[in-house]
C-alpha cells in the first residue's frame, strides 16, 4: 500500500503543475486581449507571407496568422512566469 502512495504522489504533483501552466496561460490570454487590437496588421501581413506565401494570404491566413502569433506569445510569457514562480516555491522550501 505503502509503495501505491508513494507512485501517485508525484503524479499528482504533475497533474497540479499542468493544471497551473493551463491556469496561468488562461489569466495571461485574457489579460492581453484581443490580437486585432495590439497587433499592426502590417506586422501580420508580413508574417503571413513568411506562413503561408505571398500569392496565398486571404482573409482566412490572416486570422490564422493572427492566431498563430497571439499563441506563440502567450505561451512565451506563460512559460516565463511559470518558471519563475516554480523557481519561487523552490526557493521557499528550501528555506
Amino acid at each position: 500500500m505503502a509503495l501505491l502512495a508513494r507512485n501517485i504522489n508525484p503524479l499528482i504533483i504533475k497533474l497540479f503543475k499542468l493544471f497551473f501552466f493551463i491556469l496561468i496561460s488562461a489569466v495571461v490570454g485574457r489579460a492581453l486581449g484581443d490580437p486585432y487590437c495590439w497587433l499592426s496588421y502590417e506586422f501580420v501581413l508580413e508574417i503571413g507571407c513568411l506562413i503561408h506565401g505571398a500569392g496565398e494570404l486571404g482573409a482566412e491566413n490572416i486570422d490564422d496568422t493572427y492566431f498563430y502569433i497571439d499563441l506563440v506569445i502567450v505561451m512565451g510569457i506563460t512559460a516565463i512566469i511559470y518558471l519563475l514562480t516554480m523557481k519561487f516555491i523552490r526557493k521557499i522550501r528550501r528555506e
